[in-house]
């Protein structure tokens, strides 16, 4: 399964905005994201919210000890960066 990157919001393109946000992701026993916090913002409250969006989505290989998953917190960077002049 292809977790998809957050789509980068077209007001922060026309504005140059570029950022990294740091996700702080509770993923359950069944791969699947119950909470998203915004550990670190980008400074951009547009940017940090494309990377919740794009997090939710996702689908994650929970946590394993002695062959049983549980949940767990992980940590997830996303980037925000511009290439060439966004064409």
């Amino acid at each position: 399964y292809q977790n998809l990157p957050p789509l980068y919001p077209r007001v922060a393109r026309q504005k140059g905005w570029e950022g990294r946000v740091i996700l702080k992701v509770l993923v359950e026993r069944n791969g699947l994201s119950s909470q998203i916090l915004v550990e670190e913002t980008s400074g951009y409250q547009v940017l940090d919210e494309a990377a919740v969006l794009a997090v939710k989505k996702w689908i994650f290989i929970p946590a394993q000890a002695a062959g049983i998953q549980f949940s767990s917190w992980v940590k997830i960077p996303i980037k925000f960066i511009l290439e060439g002049n966004g064409d």
